[in-house]
């Protein structure tokens, strides 16, 4: 074989080994290329719309951070601090933010209080915590300024207390037990300033009670 000859033989085996070498080449680099996911790409959180509404004011977000589906809920503000207090169906207690108070209550207040409970209300008129002997009585008296009146009494040791009223009508237990459990009537005056005396039947017997003006309907 002359030197032309090899020349050409040498230059075919070149070229044949580079072609290969292309070839799988372009397999590999399609084997490795990720897979595209065009069409099904998934944008992420932040570029995704907020679907929900606005929730801007105090009470948009009370309803969208508490309200369950088709609960009715009743909700008030303060005027003052435009803190949203939520209410639910029922008995409940309105408390003032500022001092921890009562301000109102909605519903039977035993419902809402512990049986050996006084708690504080933000308007208390009186306040009565003494021992009484058989058959002594103690007597407060309040104006009537056209709000709602509440009276909470209880009383401790073996015994009877009687509760009774003068120019207002006492709806709520006249003689309750001296078991420590707190007893809850609405009093209604008749027009005018009222008394409220509380008395020990038979035995001696502790006393604690309290009157509390509540807003009016």
């Amino acid at each position: 074989m002359d030197a032309t000859a090899d020349d050409r033989l040498r230059s075919v085996m070149l070229f044949g080994a580079a072609a290969a070498v292309l070839v799988v080449g372009g397999w590999w680099w399609r084997a490795a290329a990720p897979v595209s996911t065009a069409g099904t790409a998934v944008p992420s959180a932040a570029a995704v719309p907020s679907v929900g509404p606005s929730v801007s004011t105090p009470l948009e977000r009370l309803i969208a951070a508490e309200a369950e589906p088709e609960e009715r809920i009743t909700a008030r503000m303060d005027p003052d601090t435009g803190e949203v207090i939520r209410v639910r169906g029922g008995p409940h207690a309105v408390v003032d933010p500022a001092t921890g108070s009562i301000t109102d209550i909605e519903g039977d207040p035993a419902a809402l209080f512990a049986p050996g409970d006084l708690p504080p209300f933000k308007e208390t008129i009186w306040r009565e915590e003494r021992d009484l002997a058989p058959g002594q009585e103690v007597t407060r008296e309040a104006g009537n300024h056209g709000a709602r009146y509440l009276l909470q009494y209880k009383c401790t040791r073996p015994g009877t207390m009687a509760v009774t009223s003068d120019e207002a009508k006492i709806n709520g237990p006249l003689r309750i037990d001296c078991d420590g459990m707190t007893a809850h009537a609405e009093v209604l005056p008749f027009g005018g300033p009222f008394r409220v005396s509380l008395s020990a039947v038979d035995r001696p017997i502790d006393i604690q009670a309290q009157l509390v003006a509540l807003p009016p309907r």
